[in-house]
């Protein structure tokens, strides 16, 4: 293997391309020689170069910084192979450097015998062809090259003992410090610029000389050399790039990147798009339109090529025609006026808020065709949360945009030729971390000039808020949330103010216009009673105990006053459920002269309380032979056929119940009754729920008798606790699981290592050496990452860990916490971690709230009793019959709460869903 590696130097001067290519070839035999010898390494399915070092065993086991530098020596020869751009000797030298660093950090750390391996030294380096060397520098050059083969195959011949050598000397042989900070800088910045389809390297681009134009201390005009200049195809610059230092903030160059397109503007007579980046944070100014703006990569030359164009082809907004044939209400027109003159004043955001049923699609499709034919826009992604949102607002586009290609993500894939793209979250974010043609990112942070987001509320921005922040096009917000009910980061996000958006048009008045109909409550003789404390009774003080008290790990959301047992217990009641459906049935509206229930939505809290819904419905209406009401929600197999057959006004079923499925964005207007079913605690979902039953529908009853309302059975109390809590419980920045056990861990491993007794210290380093793991093996490829670049890199040295102050710790809840992800797939078994976790905090702490989280391990060890049937639990049984003793937890401290987790978290999936901890 050696071998190939010593090829590489041999071309540096000579073939520069050729030696990446060798670089990247020895590298690639370095790994799958790790992979094939170490037990601890499995070969993935792709066993490709890039597949096998972002495996999570590879990245586990790598020094920091490793990963980051290996796969710049993957990428250069990736683009020697596959790209057109001329490979330099200096990068190839580089690139020798860092692979020279990793084979002798590989070979220290699996050999038997320590071993020093020498540094790279430059002057071994076989110098470019022309050159001839005397007869006593060819010896000296043989003997090093004999040498240093040697060395690399005697520790070839002595990695018998590889892997018990591994363990040992991991943790004491350093990776090699970066050889060159400026180059690894620039190689940085070079990644983006390649991403993005340029070629660093190419004529004119490094260090371009302007002259007589750059500004002096004595006011004078100076000569000057600009980092980067990225040419059109007319031969004219469309942007410049200002490098500072990784440890700099690149807004020190903001001035000096705008002397350098004054100068290239009266060069060329076209002012460049400006950037300045530290290769982590870059940012853009458009400075003939917009302030400066964080972006997280380059444009590609298409785009900025456009971007220049607009400038002067862009139409004015206000003298643009509505097409009324998409949108003919005057609400409507005046939605699009409003957005029109937010991007007249340069602003990049809006966000309407419009109740469902008021024409959100339409005023979308006719805000895409009007900017389109002025000329501000060309691609459009349009994104909703599920798929029969995506796949509905396509349907509906096309008939609005018949003349604009667009592409459903989740079931086609995309081409050039597409204006619109629709797409789930979680789809885009799959796109956006892909790779075509070589290098490029298949979606770029330019590649869309217009964003909509449909039905945007907090939990969306939440999960995905590193969309909202990666593509740099226009952004607009869709919301039925009542406007004073749309929480504030929902207004943050888009720049204003909260309760002031672009536009607002709600139910009251647009039941006051006639477009839609009202609803009424219905008094319910069943009523399931929300007990115990009430939030918005608390003080402050109060309000933030009970958020860590009672979060939910998992979503972040507040549990129900309720005990979780006795309102399953009441929603899976026969007589419960057989009162209820003989209620509505009774009471709801009626189609067809009375003799038939109106279309009805059910909302069921479960898909298991939707199946018990049905089979009790059966049984008391047998005459309707199972097709009156059907389950429709995402675990039934053919959902959609059912859903198509809902909104027949003809067919059956005329009751759907439904688990989140039919919660939003379904349009069905012969909807009269509305179920709830279910306690409900996001505001959001509230109001799309009622937004099901709102919509006008012509002739439902006989013709020329209209449909006027509909009815809401609230049999959980909803109302109640939004007439008291309107914004409803929407968690605290629902953090993932794993967020909240990285933090948990963080702050628990932090006070442990404060901690005199060794046992705690031992504990807290092994939390800490974890929580370094998981910063490790982040993928820096992808792009949510690179929105954290910098410290992501700062965090991946064990140094940083080092004397962690508090400062450090919220940079890391706040920067590495939401990125990282656990190995374990057993939800449950996490909750528990960090219902356990929250206890030793409490111990270490003196809190109040600890014989509260006492009681809860109490309460998981009575229901798991309840499964001494099963073996896996049998075997404990010893320890879940002592938790549940007081007398346990009188001396509790930190190991006998580890104790208690480590025997009992894998036994939590034997628990049902409904008696899982919370």
């Amino acid at each position: 293997m050696s071998e190939t590696a010593l090829q590489a130097e041999q071309q540096v001067y000579s073939a520069p391309m050729f030696c990446a290519i060798l670089c990247r070839k020895s590298l690639e035999e370095w790994v799958r020689w790790m992979f094939e010898r170490d037990s601890d390494l499995h070969l993935p399915y792709d066993t490709t170069l890039n597949s096998l070092i972002h495996e999570q065993r590879f990245k586990d086991l790598v020094a920091p910084n490793q990963f980051n530098q290996i796969n710049l020596v993957r990428k250069l020869g990736n683009n020697a192979v596959h790209t057109n751009a001329k490979i330099k000797p200096q990068q190839v030298l580089h690139a020798l450097k860092l692979l020279h660093g990793f084979i002798g950090w590989l070979t220290q750390i699996y050999n038997e015998e320590k071993i020093t391996v020498p540094p790279f030294d430059v002057a071994l380096v076989p110098t470019e062809p022309g050159k001839d060397k005397t007869k006593e520098e060819l010896k000296k050059l043989e003997t090093a090259y004999l040498q240093q083969q040697q060395a690399l195959q005697k520790a070839q011949d002595e990695l018998a003992a590889y892997k018990a050598n591994k363990e040992r000397n991991l943790a004491f042989v350093p990776y090699p410090a970066d050889p060159n900070e400026e180059e690894t800088r620039r190689a940085y910045i070079n990644v983006l610029l390649e991403e993005a389809g340029w070629n660093p390297n190419g004529e004119n681009v490094v260090e371009y000389p302007v002259k007589n134009c750059m500004p002096q201390a004595n006011g004078a005009k100076g000569n000057g050399f600009a980092d980067y200049v990225l040419w059109g195809d007319d031969g004219k610059p469309v942007a410049v790039v200002e490098a500072k230092r990784t440890k700099r903030d690149p807004r020190v160059g903001q001035h000096q990147a705008k002397c350098y397109a004054d100068c290239l503007e009266t060069e060329f007579g076209q002012r460049p798009v400006i950037f300045y980046s530290n290769g982590f944070n870059t940012w853009l100014w458009d400075d003939t339109a917009y302030a400066p703006r964080e972006v997280h990569g380059f444009y590609t030359k298409d785009e900025l090529q456009l971007l220049i164009q607009r400038r002067s082809l862009k139409k004015s907004l206000a003298s643009e025609t509505i097409n009324s044939q998409i949108t003919d209400r005057p609400y409507q027109h005046e939605a699009l006026r409003n957005v029109a003159k937010a991007l007249e004043e340069n602003r990049r955001e809006a966000l309407l808020v419009m109740a469902t049923g008021t024409g959100k699609t339409r005023v979308a499709a006719s805000i895409i065709d009007f900017l389109s034919k002025a000329g501000w826009i060309k691609r459009v992604l349009f994104l909703a949360d599920r798929n029969a949102l995506v796949h509905q607002a396509k349907t509906n586009l096309n008939d609005y945009l018949p003349n604009l290609p667009a592409v459903d993500l989740t079931k086609e894939k995309e081409d050039e030729s597409s204006r619109i793209v629709f797409s789930t979250y979680q789809t885009i974010i799959n796109m956006i971390d892909g790779e075509a043609d070589g290098n490029n990112r298949f979606y770029g942070v330019g590649h869309f000039d217009l964003i909509i987001f449909d039905e945007i509320h907090r939990s969306v921005y939440n999960r995905y808020r590193h969309i909202f922040r990666y593509f740099d096009g226009i952004r607009i917000g869709l919301t039925a949330t009542p406007k004073q009910e749309t929480h504030r980061d929902t207004y943050e996000l888009f720049g204003m103010e909260p309760g002031n958006p672009t536009f607002a048009y709600e139910l009251d008045k647009a039941v006051a216009d006639n477009f839609l109909v009202p609803y009424k409550g219905i008094s319910v003789p069943v009523k399931f009673q929300r007990a115990g404390i009430k939030y918005n009774e608390l003080s402050d003080a109060e309000k933030l105990e009970y958020e860590e008290q009672f979060a939910d790990p998992i979503t972040g959301e507040f549990p129900n006053e309720i005990d979780a047992d006795a309102l399953n217990t009441w929603l899976f009641n026969t007589d419960t459920v057989d009162k209820i459906i003989g209620h509505f049935m009774q009471h709801g509206i009626k189609v067809e002269s009375g003799d038939k229930l109106a279309k009805t939505i059910v909302f069921a809290r479960s898909h298991n309380h939707a199946k018990f819904i049905e089979e009790r419905f059966n049984l008391q209406y047998p005459g309707y032979a199972g097709h009156f009401l059907s389950v429709i929600d995402y675990q039934e197999e053919y959902k959609y056929d059912l859903l198509n057959r809902f909104k027949d006004k003809v067919k059956l079923p005329q009751i759907a119940v439904s688990v989140d499925m039919l919660d939003t964005g379904i349009d069905v207007p012969e909807v009269c009754n509305l179920v709830f079913f279910k306690p409900i605690k996001s505001s959001t979902k509230y109001w799309q729920m009622i937004g099901r039953g709102t919509r006008l529908c012509e002739n439902l009853f006989a013709p020329g008798v209209h449909k006027k309302e509909f009815l809401i059975f609230d049999y959980c109390q909803n109302f109640e606790y939004f007439g008291a809590n309107p914004e409803g419980v929407t968690g605290n920045n629902q953090k993932s699981i794993s967020q909240r056990l990285f933090e948990l861990r963080l702050r628990l491993g932090f006070l442990l290592l404060k901690q005199p007794e060794t046992e705690l210290k031992n504990y807290g380093n092994q939390l800490i050496g974890g929580l370094i793991q998981q910063t490790q093996a982040l993928n820096e490829q992808n792009f949510i990452v690179r929105m954290h670049w910098e410290p992501v890199q700062k965090y991946k040295d064990p140094n940083a860990w080092n004397a962690l102050s508090d400062l450090d710790l919220k940079e890391l809840n706040d920067h590495i916490a939401p990125l990282v992800s656990e190995t374990d797939q057993d939800e449950k078994a996490k909750s528990f971690d960090a219902l356990i976790m929250n206890l030793q905090l409490s111990v270490l702490n003196g809190e109040r709230k600890l014989p509260a989280l006492i009681q809860k391990v109490v309460q998981t060890a009575e229901k798991l009793s309840k499964k001494a049937s099963i073996p896996a639990v049998n075997n404990k049984m010893e320890t879940i019959l002592a938790v549940q003793n007081s007398v346990y937890w009188h001396n509790v401290s930190i190991p006998l709460a580890e104790k208690v987790r480590i025997e009992l978290r894998d036994l939590l999936k034997f628990l049902d869903e409904e008696s899982a901890p919370v």
